[in-house]
């Protein structure tokens, strides 16, 4: 299979300096149009050449300046690359344009390593991709079928192994009568001017953009995410420097974790299960004390002979023994039976019952009043409202 001839790459447009040489950052073109951009203050400049990848495919563009002008933005239409710039360069000007190339290898490394992973998934399971995004951010790959945890594992070993032997990563433009003996992925049906990226025993796919010289440019391939997605499962991966910036982060949480709860940095998992059962059972003790005062509370309180309506603030307690407690009062006395929970500085959370009053009525006033948020239904609203307990006291003396 011959290479697409500098000639075929031209006359479908712009001439694309990243499919001669993907390492070539620096170079010179002529202006062929330059049109305001839709958006008010840029420019679209369309150059005779050019070595900025655009948006295409699934992957973001390449990032660089003209001029020494930031190129915002690349596109494409009908093999036309446009420049999206927030400066005007006349039509004929002769422009030095260049790539940012750590931007361009990093996007080379993760596109590579999704080649990769799609291709076993593909080979082992008879997987197809059906989407893929790539940005500054984040690698993700949409499969039409479900894959256990445990066999991604498996790929991403693989996939791992193949990096090492540093295969090399062919790139072709067959003719439209090769194409139809190729046994190649793609999400299109292309007949000509199909661009093949060839990873040997690992995968045959069609695509645009650019990709490293060898598998061991790729550095390593890791599987961060795996999720259930319209049928199928979305894969996030990272690889090369992504990869290891990802695992320097991980591991100095765990250096972290490790030192808080003094356990060796394999054991950090269990010492979190742990730690996290404590707290489940001390938070239980504390509400077991903190109802056994809020029952002390309730017999201090006046009775229902001498006030209709009562209020008690305690501490943090759980919303289900709060509202048990209002129904006990709300069985004893006639009025507003309310509990406010919390402190004058952080607020209060609140339930208020009443078994004759229409607590929406109250909770109409604490809105206007003290700008209470929350509501419910005639026998019992609850919400939150930052206010002090002398003020909410001022209140339920006057209802």
């Amino acid at each position: 299979m011959d290479r697409i001839s500098n000639a075929q790459m031209n006359s479908l447009g712009t001439r694309k300096i990243y499919y001669e040489n993907v390492h070539q950052t620096d170079f010179t073109a002529v202006v062929m149009e330059c049109v305001p951009d839709k958006e008010e203050g840029y420019y679209r400049i369309v150059l005779d050449a050019s070595a900025f990848f655009p948006e295409e495919g699934g992957q973001s563009a390449d990032k660089g300046t003209l001029n020494g002008q930031e190129v915002l933005d690349v596109s494409i239409k009908q093999g036309i690359l446009y420049h999206k710039v927030a400066c005007e360069f006349p039509v004929s000007t002769r422009v030095t344009g260049h790539v940012d190339w750590n931007r361009r290898f990093d996007f080379m490394q993760q596109h590579s390593g999704e080649h990769m992973i799609s291709g076993l998934l593909h080979s082992h399971f008879g997987l197809e991709n059906v989407g893929f995004h790539l940005s500054d951010r984040e690698v993700t790959l949409d499969m039409n079928g479900e894959v256990s945890l445990e066999q991604l594992r498996l790929i991403e070993q693989e996939a791992n192994a193949y990096v090492w032997k540093n295969l090399p990563v062919n790139i072709s433009w067959p003719s439209s009568e090769e194409l139809v003996n190729l046994n190649y992925r793609s999400k299109l049906a292309l007949t000509e001017n199909v661009r093949i990226v060839e990873i040997p025993g690992v995968d045959l796919c069609a695509c645009c953009a650019p990709h490293v010289d060898t598998t061991g440019q790729i550095g390593l391939i890791k599987v961060v995410n795996v999720q259930s997605h319209r049928g199928g499962v979305r894969i996030n991966i990272l690889c090369g420097n992504r990869a290891l910036a990802d695992y320097t982060e991980k591991q100095d949480s765990v250096w972290a974790i490790s030192s808080l709860l003094s356990a060796k940095q394999p054991e950090v998992a269990g010492a979190v299960a742990r730690a996290k059962e404590d707290a489940r059972l001390q938070k239980e003790r504390a509400n077991a004390l903190q109802a056994e005062l809020l029952n002390v509370q309730m017999d201090a309180l006046p009775s229902p002979e001498k006030v209709r309506h009562v209020l008690l603030f305690v501490g943090e307690l759980d919303a289900i023994a709060l509202r048990n407690a209002v129904n006990t009062l709300t069985g004893k006395y006639s009025g507003y039976c309310g509990i406010f929970a919390g402190d004058d500085t952080n607020g209060y959370r609140f339930i208020v019952g009443s078994a004759s009053c229409n607590c929406q009525e109250l909770a109409d006033r604490m809105r206007r009043e003290l700008s209470a948020k929350g509501g419910g239904s005639a026998p019992m609203i609850q919400g939150n409202v930052a206010v002090t307990a002398d003020t909410l006291q001022t209140m339920w003396v006057s209802l």
